[in-house]
């Protein structure tokens, strides 16, 4: 009568290719943690850069109030630390385009354009150096007029 069970040679296989299968999924977990924490910081800085542009249409053209304003905070310059944020903020220019009147003219509407640019710095690889991104978008808001 044959003696049943596992040979050791099938069960060193059997171990090889369970150790292969937890080696390839501790890799695919870091690299997921990874991108999600870069997506992360990308998201941050996307709502920060949107509500410094809500800002600046509303009115408030300090950069310095604009970061004070601000729920996080960011500098104004261009390499900032990991998870922090720099916004910058170009000098307004007037813009003129002729706008169609509902009573079927034509008017000269002035905007100002303003660029504002956000960078963020995420740690890249094992060796925790940062690695930069930046957006940078064009705001335009109508002219603020005093005066006649």
């Amino acid at each position: 009568m044959k003696a049943a069970g596992y040979s050791l040679a099938e069960v060193l296989v059997a171990a090889a290719v369970l150790m292969v299968a937890l080696a390839a999924a501790s890799v695919l977990v870091n690299s997921l943690v990874i991108r999600q924490e870069l997506d992360s910081g990308a998201v941050r800085a996307s709502n920060i850069q949107e509500q410094a542009a809500m800002l600046y249409r509303l009115g408030v053209t300090s950069p310095q109030d604009i970061y004070s304003i601000l729920p996080e905070s960011c500098g104004s310059s261009g390499a900032p630390a990991a998870g922090s944020f720099s916004l910058i903020f170009s000098a307004p220019s007037q813009l003129t385009a002729a706008a169609t009147v509902a009573a079927g003219g034509s008017a000269d509407v002035a905007y100002e354009a303003i660029s504002c640019t956000v960078v963020y710095g995420s740690p890249a690889g094992p060796s925790g150096q940062l690695a930069y991104s930046s957006n940078t978008v064009t705001i335009l808001r109508p002219a603020i007029r005093v005066g006649p």
